[in-house]
């Protein structure tokens, strides 16, 4: 059931009807209900084998808990942590080694053992409580807006608001509507027209001239964006249906000025989830390293980002332009506040300098991650200094039908930043105590909003470009 279809529109309607419908103490079950059923359209199977995995979680949270202070517990919990990670590679290389032999991940994998892990972790490490009753915590693991992307949301978080029977109320529910619009509009309308420029691109890296390299390398960030933050627009508007509210993934990635910035900035839940339990435990243990061990650190935790997305060369490269780059960015970074302070009025340029800078890293970083094959890759980076022979010709077939449309996404990127920065600031529910004009109007917007949607939904093509992070 993919996520673009009105088929999931019709199966979240009836999930958060009935939901709202149940008593407080049932919600859970028809939460857990509704994740697994979402989940069996894709893979009755993998539904199985995600059941088992999340009963042996319970448990041994369970006894660890019961058993902190007794040899035996942190066994267990290093034992049933190196099995979750074990699973999640086990699926990893397999999909790379075979090779297009039809091998299906299981749907949701990596986030849902990031989830289960940190989930033990932090019962071993007594942060968080362990949850008595299996029902809740089988929801939480399964719940199926989160599956397919995320975000990588904490039981601290999840748990005490599904206990409290979801808060779903009027203005939460407003804001989950809008959030749901706002995701499908950056997917249909910025990023699936991105992708037509973008594709053309990858598919004229001979044709002797920049232009096709430079679309690609340019207009790609853009469009995996769009259609990244587009499907964590979904999910989290999807979640304040069941008055659910998750954590954010983006912060405006591309106004950062440094690559950390950066990383700080895109999908959080990922980055500070290995902050958590990768970095700063591996930062503490080679902090008598000096410099080498930040170093080690912030390569290891980069390279697992990458190889997170698959056991490629291309996702390896990625990993390393960017670990080169955040390097480089961490020790300088001492010497440049110093000159900063002495040179308080360049900062604003050097602000915008950086913004230039940092999108070129990601640019370059994220070719690997699109490109068919590292020789592809090579292929477009070469092309970029091919000069601009053919421009007349590639600017010709670039504005042509159906790619002519697709320029639409540039302003439509623009506008759905601007809507992202409103929400930020101010959020996107209904304040309280408004006149009654004044939620009609909103009403008004809403069911206009709606209109619009379903002609997106129509107009679209049947063979419309699924979500790219729905594969990881």
């Amino acid at each position: 059931m993919p996520l673009s279809s009105v088929e999931f529109l019709l199966f979240v309607a009836l999930s958060v009807i009935a939901f709202r419908l149940s008593p407080r103490r049932g919600r859970p079950h028809v939460l857990l209900v509704a994740s697994y059923g979402f989940y069996c359209t894709w893979n009755p199977q993998m539904a199985g084998a995600l059941l088992g995995i999340t009963v042996v979680c319970y448990y041994a949270a369970l006894y660890v808990e019961s058993s902190r202070g007794r040899p035996l517990a942190p066994r267990i919990t290093v034992a049933v942590v190196s099995g979750l990670i074990l699973y999640i590679v086990a699926w990893k290389a397999r999909a790379v080694l075979s090779s297009g032999g039809g091998i299906v991940i299981p749907l949701g994998v990596s986030y849902y053992t990031f989830r289960l892990i940190s989930y033990l972790l932090d019962v071993h490490w007594g942060t968080v409580p362990a949850e008595r009753s299996l029902v809740p915590f089988a929801a939480y693991v399964a719940f199926f807006p989160q599956m397919m992307a995320g975000p990588i949301e904490r039981a601290s978080s999840f748990l005490p608001q599904l206990g409290a029977g979801g808060t779903a109320d009027r203005g939460r529910t407003f804001e989950g509507v809008m959030r749901i619009l706002l995701g499908f509009f950056k997917k249909f309308v910025v990023a699936d027209n991105l992708a037509l420029i973008v594709d053309y691109g990858y598919r004229h890296l001979g044709s002797g001239s920049s232009v096709p390299s430079a679309l690609s390398f340019y207009l790609y960030p853009v469009q995996l964006y769009a259609d990244f933050s587009g499907l964590a627009d979904i999910a989290l508007g999807v979640g304040l249906l069941f008055g659910l509210k998750g954590p954010e993934n983006f912060d405006a990635p591309f106004s950062a000025s440094s690559i950390s910035e950066y990383w700080r900035r895109w999908h959080m839940t990922l980055t500070s989830w290995l902050r958590d339990y990768v970095f700063m435990p591996l930062r503490m243990a080679t902090r008598t390293w000096g410099t080498a061990g930040l170093i080690v650190s912030v390569v290891v935790n980069m390279m697992l980002i990458a190889v997170w997305h698959g056991f490629t060369l291309g996702f390896v490269a990625f990993g390393a332009v960017n670990a080169t780059f955040l390097v480089v960015d961490v020790l300088t970074s001492a010497r440049r506040q110093k000159f900063w302070r002495r040179h308080p009025g360049l900062l604003r340029a050097a602000t915008i300098v950086g913004m230039i800078v940092t999108y070129h890293i990601v640019s370059l970083s994220e070719t690997f991650f699109r490109a068919p094959s590292f020789a592809d890759a090579a292929r477009l980076l070469g092309g970029l200094g091919a000069g601009l022979h053919g421009f007349g010709e590639a600017l010709a077939v670039v504005t042509a039908p159906p790619n002519h449309y697709a320029w639409i996404a540039l302003p439509a990127f623009v506008l759905t930043e601007t809507a992202d920065a409103v929400r930020r600031r101010r959020g996107m529910g209904l304040p309280a105590g408004l006149p009654r004009w004044a939620r009609w109007s909103a009403v008004t917007c809403l069911a206009g909003a709606f209109v619009f949607m379903a002609l997106l939904f129509l107009a679209r093509k049947s063979a419309t470009n699924p979500f790219v992070y729905a594969n990881f």
